[in-house]
């Protein structure tokens, strides 16, 4: 895979196989739980577990959704319906790999990725894997000479995403 950084004025765009995407195309920043607190299991309480397990359930429709743009609305009204939640920045300042902070602060920073803590966790998840469907079906969208194949690989990628999700919320099958 090619891949290139283009810095300037602050803007950065990233070309993968020719394809060029700014952050500035998706409407919101990524809030990433940082890895400390992301649940092996959290059980939810009502309101918040039916607002979560309605979100989720939209979200799969979106996602069984053929036409990009109408996936990418859909997930905006289900980003709309939710509140965001409270969070404070944290500081990632090692993994267990060879990256230095500073390393991923300028990945963060790519990316736009915010590390948060928050004690509205499973809002933030869920809110975290709908800003990336939708930077996903904008990509799309743009992109129409993207493999079909590669696309249908990644939604189902999201969708094991959400089921993931609603076996450590304890929510009953969705469909």
């Amino acid at each position: 895979m090619t891949s290139r950084v283009a810095r300037s004025a602050g803007l950065v765009t990233c070309c993968v196989r020719g394809i060029s995407v700014k952050p500035e195309d998706s409407p919101t920043t990524l809030d990433l739980l940082v890895p400390w607190e992301i649940p092996l299991a959290h059980y939810l309480r009502d309101p918040e577990r039916q607002q979560i397990r309605a979100s989720l359930q939209q979200l799969l429709q979106a996602l069984q959704t053929p036409d990009f743009d109408q996936a990418r609305l859909q997930i905006e009204q289900i980003l709309a319906s939710l509140a965001v939640p409270e969070t404070q920045s944290a500081q990632v300042k090692s993994t267990k790999t060879g990256l230095t902070s500073d390393d991923i602060n300028d990945y963060d920073q790519y990316f736009g990725v915010n590390h948060v803590q928050t004690e509205a966790i499973a809002l933030c998840l869920v809110r975290g894997l709908l800003t990336n469907c939708h930077r996903f079906m904008t990509l799309c969208a743009q992109q129409p000479q993207l493999d079909p194949q590669q696309i249908a690989l990644q939604k189902q990628g999201f969708i094991s995403y959400v089921h993931l999700l609603a076996r450590a919320f304890y929510l009953e099958d969705l469909s």
